[in-house]
């Protein structure tokens, strides 16, 4: 790599990216804000943009949050390996933190998921690299991380709708595209969010070792919305379950989505339903059971990580449940004084979707805490 390029990425031109930090009374490591900004982002951010509005919200907290130091630390391995391989796995070591958390606690404090914001860092730096110097597209793909030129040319038509070629021209100045991590929406921030209000757990529940939930499996989030997988594994699992005549020993619903999200459109981005025959989960109630099922398709049986939960319950359609489970990791979490366990979160459906008006459906979100 030659020296300008190998500068270019270490300072990041006019395109360096940071996080909002303030050091701690007692000289600890800074505390990240949940905040992106760069240097060209003040206008947006005086404008009342998704920057200024996020640091408004975590002013309200006043204790210093350990989980955001611990996504600061991932955010920094990007910055310094925009051109390596780079995953949700390899970055929640980074974070030591586990990886069954650590993508969503990174949605609720930066506003995107990992792989959203490394897709943002390589093109912001590779448009940098374009309107300033004269590598080889080539050359600068691979600095930033894409296998090939094609690869980087796919990413930017897809991303920022123009070509390295008008970049480099300066026909087309994709800054604002580059302004936020992925395409902001007034719902981002919306009152959903409730940011001054203190999310409230509704019980802490103990579910025992032992306990087996049927599983179907179905992949793709598309635009953001994991609706179809989760309407696919459903389908799968209730009629499987109806034709064997077991829907009558169906105590529990519930889901796991495991997964981090490599965008908002990504096929291979599981959701997983599940049921419990005799065990009530919502009551711990019941006496569990594992009937014989002939297994087919995606079908399998999935042993539930037992030990202590903190539950909390959302009102209203699915598709809003991302607001709960955002306040849940950016605001509930740092104050609670619980930390996490290494065990995949969960939902579980308390009505029938079927017969339910969407404004009245009750999910609660489990919480492995320690």
């Amino acid at each position: 790599m030659n020296r300008r390029l190998q500068g270019v990425l270490t300072e990041g031109v006019n395109y360096r990216i940071g996080l909002y930090i303030t050091l701690g009374s007692n000289g600890r490591p800074p505390v990240a804000r949940h905040c992106v900004k760069f240097k060209q982002a003040h206008e947006d951010t005086r404008s009342g943009g998704p920057c200024q509005q996020n640091t408004a919200m975590a002013s309200k907290r006043t204790r210093p949050d350990r989980s955001a130091e611990l996504i600061f630390r991932s955010v920094n391995h990007i910055e310094n390996h925009l051109g390596d391989a780079l995953d949700a796995t390899l970055l929640s070591q980074h974070a030591a933190m586990s990886v069954h958390h650590f993508h969503r606690v990174f949605h609720a404090h930066l506003g995107c998921s990992v792989g959203e914001y490394i897709t943002w860092r390589r093109l912001q730096r590779a448009c940098a690299l374009l309107v300033s110097g004269p590598e080889p597209v080539l050359e600068i793909a691979l600095a930033v991380g894409y296998e090939s030129s094609q690869s980087l040319a796919k990413a930017i038509r897809r991303e920022l709708d123009t070509t390295p070629t008008l970049i480099r021209r300066g026909h087309s100045a994709p800054w604002k595209s580059l302004l936020s991590p992925r395409r902001w929406s007034p719902s981002e921030h919306s009152e959903h969010s409730h940011p001054g209000d203190p999310m409230q757990v509704t019980r802490y529940a103990i579910l025992p070792t032992g306990i087996h939930a049927l599983t179907a499996t179905a992949r793709g989030m598309v635009n953001h919305n994991m609706t179809r997988a989760a309407q696919a594994a459903f389908v799968e699992l209730m009629t499987a379950v109806g034709q064997q005549g077991l829907t009558g020993l169906v105590s529990s619903v519930m889901s796991i989505v495991p997964d981090d999200a490599q965008g908002p459109d990504d096929p291979h981005c599981r959701y997983v339903a599940g049921v419990v025959f005799g065990y009530q989960m919502a009551s711990g109630q019941g006496q569990h059971s594992q009937p014989q099922v002939a297994l087919s398709g995606s079908l399998a049986w999935q042993a539930l990580e037992g030990g202590r939960y903190a539950v909390f319950t959302h009102l209203g359609p699915y598709s809003e449940l991302h607001h709960t489970w955002r306040v849940i990791y950016r605001d509930w979490l740092p104050s609670s004084g619980d930390s996490l366990r290494d065990a995949p979160p969960m939902e579980l459906c308390l009505n029938d979707p079927k017969i339910t008006p969407a404004e009245a459906l009750l999910t609660e979100i489990w919480i492995p805490v320690r």
